[in-house]
């Protein structure tokens, strides 16, 4: 009897555990979504344009889906106002680290190429 209870409590925890990272995951998907809704307005052909320009400049080194990470994540945080009242789980994708690093002087040329377009307002969040 003492064991059934172990065994069916220690299923509960994983099967627990199994359903947050399943949530978290899906969670991420959609973020990705609204993002790239948000920074590529023209559609797939822009995002592909931009993630071909950024996979020559680094010499084809990273998987498609890193250069979609770093790019979400530097350009989103450059436009995205974090302070208003924006989704919560956009703000965490956005704080989180970039899945590759690039060198210094692809950074510098990211920079110049994609950050170089100031910008007076953060975009809200909250207003969509």
């Amino acid at each position: 009897m003492l064991i059934e209870i172990i065994i069916i409590l220690v299923a509960i925890v994983v099967l627990a555990v199994v359903g947050r990272l399943v949530r978290r995951n899906i969670s991420e998907k959609h973020t990705i979504e609204r993002l790239i809704n948000i920074l590529f307005p023209l559609g797939e052909s822009q995002m592909n344009e931009t993630l071909n320009d950024i996979d020559e400049m680094t010499q084809k080194r990273f998987k498609r889906e890193e250069i979609l990470d770093y790019y979400l994540k530097i350009k989103g945080l450059q436009i995205i106002d974090l302070h208003a009242n924006s989704d919560g789980g956009i703000r965490r994708f956005l704080m989180k680290p970039t899945k590759i690093r690039l060198t210094y002087f692809e950074q510098v040329k990211f920079y110049e190429i994609y950050l170089n377009y100031p910008q007076a307002v953060g975009q809200s969040l909250v207003e969509r």
